[in-house]
This record gives C-alpha cells, structure tokens and sequence, in this order.
C-alpha cells in the first residue's frame, strides 16, 4: 500500500490537515494518509502537551486517515528521516510518502540527511501562499539529488492554496476570536473543554 504521512506539530489540527488529506487521496493512488503529531520539535517550538495534540488529531480520523502516535511514543525530538527508516522496516511491504507544504522548501535544506529522504522516499509538497519561490527553490534542490522524480509538486490548479494554520488558530483563540470554520467542532470543544491557547 502506499502511505502518505503529513507529519506536525498539530498544535492544533484543523481542517486545513484534514481537507489536505482528502485531496490527496483523491489526486493520488495513497491507501491512506497518516496524520503524525511529533513529540518534540527540532527547530524548538513550544508546543501543547502530547496527550492533548494526540486526543485532538484523533477527530479527524476517518475511513482512509489515521492518527499514528509513533513519534509522540519515542518521547524525543523527531527527525523525518528517522522516522521513515523506522516505518520502512515496520512495514517492508509498504511504501511512504512524506507530505510537506511549499511553505516548509525554503528551509527543507537544513534537515537531517535531506537527501535521502528524497532519494529512499518520494516527497509530496502541496500549494501554500509560498508557491511560486517554492517551485523555484525545488528546482536547485532536483539539481542535487539522484532521485529528482521523487519530489512530487502537487498541480496548484487541482490543489487550491490552504490558508489555514495552527499558528493563526492560536493568534485568535488568544484574541478571543471565533474558530468555528477552521475546525471541526470536536475539536474546538476539546480546546475550551481543556482550556487551551488562552
């Protein structure tokens, strides 16, 4: 089966991750797509608690999108390309996709081991505000790898731009804000339930 893993912080998770999921499996022969919430970021963000990204994640599951808690279980700084290594061996019979959003190209030079993940793996970047540099930037990086068709840039005019972000959620719930569009409302009840990102 091909696995599509979109991994993040899911600080919190809102509909941008779940409507990304779905039109990936639309556009793509993905038996699923993997939703991975990491323990620790490597570019040290702050983040909510494990448990409570976890338990939220877990709302958008459905028939074909997972939650999977394998990094949050290794209770340490998460690298990508440790963590396909890993699923690779748990799963030899299936083959993982890694999905990033043109925003992350710019910066996908400084994680680790870089180049294999591209040339073991097959990245998917979806259409972010930064779509244009991102198209530029990927172009030097097809130059240095020797696997370029393992970098999979998704059509923009299939996949329309997701403005939503984790970031902009917070900024509102702080600001005391209506979320409801960008959410699924379990998702938001947890948040006031637990009091979080006021």
């Amino acid at each position: 089966m091909n696995i599509a893993v979109l991994g993040g912080s899911f600080d919190p998770p809102h509909r941008g991750h779940q409507t990304t999921s779905k039109r990936l499996l639309k556009l793509f022969d993905f038996g699923e797509v993997w939703l991975m919430p990491c323990f620790a970021h490597p570019f040290t963000k702050n983040l909510s608690a494990p448990a409570n990204r976890f338990e939220m994640a877990k709302y958008l599951e459905s028939k074909n999108i997972k939650v999977s808690d394998f990094e949050l279980r290794k209770k340490s700084v998460s690298y990508t390309i440790d963590t396909l290594r890993s699923l690779e061996k748990m799963h030899p019979k299936d083959k993982f996709f890694w999905i990033i959003g043109s925003d992350q190209v710019k910066s996908f030079t400084k994680w680790k081991d870089w180049k294999e993940i591209i040339n073991r793996f097959k990245l998917v970047i979806v259409p972010r505000s930064s779509f244009r540099e991102a198209n530029k930037e990927l172009k030097n990086i097809a130059k240095l790898v020797s696997f370029p068709e393992n970098i999979i840039l998704v059509d923009k005019n299939k996949f329309m731009p997701i403005y939503i972000s984790s970031t902009l959620i917070r900024k509102k719930i702080k600001e005391k804000q209506s979320v409801s569009n960008m959410m699924p409302k379990k998702v938001e009840e947890y948040i006031i339930q637990n009091k979080l990102y006021v």
